[in-house]
């Protein structure tokens, strides 16, 4: 059986915003990649930008830099 792991999820109003982050990411070396949103979360995109719950706080950035095209913030065990 698959242990799931707490992650914290960013979920996009469109692809273009979510590969927006993840290149923002890499290019300021902050963890995290994208994932297929989870079937209990409907988004209007199907990409999420996922990070271990502990590391949550490095996202500030994120979430002030990209925050129009952030659709959701989601705490989930998978």
């Amino acid at each position: 059986m698959i242990q799931k792991i707490p992650r914290y999820l960013l979920t996009f109003y469109s692809t273009s915003g979510a590969m927006a982050v993840e290149r923002y990411c890499k290019e300021n070396g902050i963890a995290g990649r994208l994932i297929p949103v989870p079937r209990e979360i409907s988004a209007s995109c199907g990409l999420s930008w996922a990070v271990p719950l502990e590391q949550k706080d490095e996202l500030g950035v994120i979430e002030a830099e990209f925050a129009d095209e952030i659709e959701g913030k989601w705490s989930l065990d998978i």
